[in-house]
């Protein structure tokens, strides 16, 4: 059991991340930690015990909390806790973070926070290296998406909304998927009457954002994989909301196509035919042993037969997805997939690192995430590459249990960055979601209210009474000043 006791200042939640980073849970460790401030120096001194042995790191920082924010000072003094801790820690194992002691998913936010706080561009690189102890590599990369995704940022209208549509059906489940899915050899029988419901649902919806005076501006189809629906299926939901919407001044209109086992001429042309602009052919690896292994049913020759179509199609803008750390493969398989895909120009590319969540059967399965040294390589790589390319770096964010405890970035070409993207990370636009498993974010004055839909089709189905109450909720909470 980890156990952490902190005296003069508390951050229970970042102390145990980075303790669970160094020690298992059933592993016999305590770590006492206190923090104080006087004459502008924050101190920290932590002490752990584990396995008969105490080590110890007395940590001091200069800061003069005199004008700035609390929301600063806070950060300040978390990061001298996390970093007294991981610095008495690597006394024991020897771990090295490319972020450092970076909390938080969003690491290009701290970095426009702290313009916004008055720093400068070089005064925040030294805050980033010299207080988070980022790496100089990660330190440009976060600098640099924090100013692309300002200027996207800065064209958000305050009565716009983005709409977010999920469609919770895949024809397999990938072994290292957490997402809202459901493999349609179980749950294609309801997807008649998931979307009969989900036809109700963009009605109400329509009403609500009639009632607060919004237009929307974003319309995101994501899943699960939305192409598993039929081409039948998809004109009647897109029909619907061009029947109940005013979509004129709709800037981005995308469509997860996904995976390329899912994609054909007559689906795209659905697509392209109501407006559809922005579209996904996400191959994860172009390396056809992997694919078997993560359980995705398409090949590598399907990857281009879909992007192929899609381009003949008109399809101007096309995303690609990729994962660094997939089951067995070395950073030479994962440069060769990078390389295959940067050869098809496709305008945005998305690199992940692997991570993994109770959901995911690949947690269940032998195979282990691939080392930090290994996934270091696979994304210094990419970043490098995509600088080569002219691929800019626009929105970026990290989650717990991925590779190496890094990042997944989003790489564009200049004037096709995705504003969706960027507000669904930066919480600066109301999100209103339809759908399985859709979780609207309402933006009101600096604070966000999240109402959340049914995951499971049957829920969604059998509960759909609520979801139109919960939209109910939805227009209360915006309309409320």
């Amino acid at each position: 059991m980890i156990l952490i006791i902190q005296n003069g200042y508390s951050c229970d939640y970042e102390m145990k991340l980075f303790a669970e980073l160094f020690f298992a849970n059933d592993e016999d460790v305590t770590i006492i930690q206190n923090l104080t401030y006087k004459n502008k120096i924050i101190n920290a001194y932590t002490q752990i015990i584990f396995d008969g042995n105490i080590y110890n790191e007395d940590y001091n920082f200069e800061f003069d909390t005199e004008g700035k924010s609390k929301k600063l000072i806070k950060k300040i003094f978390t990061a001298t806790c996390t970093k007294s801790l991981s610095h008495a820690a690597m006394k024991i194992r020897k771990i090295n973070f490319s972020w450092g002691v970076m909390c938080g998913i969003r690491p290009a936010k701290n970095a426009r926070e702290l313009y916004e706080e008055g720093f400068s561009k070089e005064e925040v690189r030294g805050i980033f290296e010299k207080v988070y102890e980022v790496s100089p590599e990660k330190t440009e990369l976060a600098l640099t998406v924090a100013e692309n995704e300002k200027k996207l940022l800065s064209k958000i209208d305050k009565n716009s909304v983005s709409l977010y549509i999920g469609i919770p059906f895949c024809p397999t489940r990938c072994v290292y998927c957490s997402f809202v899915s459901t493999d349609i050899r179980v749950s294609g029988k309801y997807m008649e009457e998931f979307v009969d419901k989900l036809l109700l649902e963009i009605d109400k919806t329509a009403e609500i954002i009639r009632d607060a005076a919004l237009y929307v501006d974003n319309i995101y189809i994501g899943g699960g994989t939305p192409t598993t629906l039929s081409p039948l299926y998809f004109e009647m939901i897109l029909k619907r909301l061009h029947e109940k919407f005013d979509l004129k001044r709709v800037k981005e209109f995308t469509v997860e196509a996904g995976r390329p086992d899912t994609v054909n001429e007559e689906k795209l042309i659905v697509l392209k035919k109501y407006g559809v602009n922005r579209i996904s052919i996400n191959p994860q690896s172009m390396n056809g042993i992997t694919l078997k292994k993560i359980g995705r049913s398409h090949s590598v020759d399907m990857v281009y037969e879909a992007y192929k179509t899609a381009r003949n199609i008109g399809f101007n803008i096309i995303n690609m997805d990729l994962i660094a750390g997939l089951p067995d493969e070395t950073p030479e398989m994962f440069e060769n997939s990078l390389e295959r895909v940067i050869e098809l120009r496709p305008e945005n590319i998305t690199v992940h690192s692997l991570c993994l969540k109770r959901a995911a059967n690949f947690k269940m399965t032998d195979n282990e995430l691939a080392d930090a040294e290994y996934m270091n390589r696979m994304l210094s790589y990419t970043q490098k590459r995509m600088e080569s390319e002219f691929y800019l770096p626009y929105y970026m964010y990290r989650q717990k249990n991925s590779s190496g405890n890094l990042e997944n970035v989003g790489y564009a070409k200049r004037g096709t960055m995705s504003s969706y993207n960027v507000n669904i990370m930066e919480e600066k636009q109301t999100i209103i979601a339809l759908g399985g498993g859709g979780s609207s974010k309402i933006v009101k004055g600096g604070r966000i209210e999240r109402v959340f839909n049914f995951k499971d089709p049957v829920e969604y189905i059998r509960r759909f009474d609520e979801i139109v109450k919960k939209k109910d909720e939805i227009l209360e909470v915006i309309k409320f000043e």
